[in-house]
């Protein structure tokens, strides 16, 4: 039997942890379930920080930039980690942390299509505005996706 493929958008938001212990419940103790945790970030702009003074201070916000980027892959890694001692094993579970070239609802699209994903499980906490407009990233894969089971935990 194939393995089932299951994409999981991860953002480091308090409702994220959900989404890991309904995976870690659901299927932990099935081993044709491959995991694959999914993070794109906001590229940083390379900048030549040498040639002068006020430069140099955006050298610094640059820096802590980059800091950011690396505890948000720490915490994609905590994860995996998470769901290792869990009951998966090492080859059900990988990651994708990478930039974002358009917006976070292409980007999932792109990978679950490119990758033949089933199913994406992801936690939802929507604004106001969302819900009024209609552009949260649940409702562009409902409206986009065929074919592929999404599992939103509220």
């Amino acid at each position: 039997m194939a393995k089932q493929k299951i994409l999981v958008p991860y953002d480091l938001r308090h409702c994220e942890k959900r989404v890991l212990d309904f995976l870690i419940n659901s299927f932990s103790s099935s081993r044709d379930i491959a995991l694959t945790l999914f993070h794109c970030y906001a590229p940083l702009p390379e900048i030549d920080t040498d040639s002068s003074a006020v430069l140099g201070r955006l050298q610094d916000t640059m820096r802590s930039l980059k800091e950011e980027l690396r505890k948000k892959e720490s915490g994609l890694k905590w994860a995996r980690t998470y769901l290792l001692k869990s009951g998966f094993s090492n080859e059900q579970v990988d990651y994708i942390f990478k930039p974002l070239e358009k917006d976070i609802s292409y980007e999932i699209i792109e990978v679950v299509q490119s990758k033949g994903y089933d199913m994406i499980v992801l936690c939802r906490s929507p604004g106001r505005i969302a819900r009024l407009l209609g552009r949260s990233v649940s409702y562009k894969l409902l409206s986009t996706l065929k074919d592929v089971a999404v599992c939103i935990i509220l």
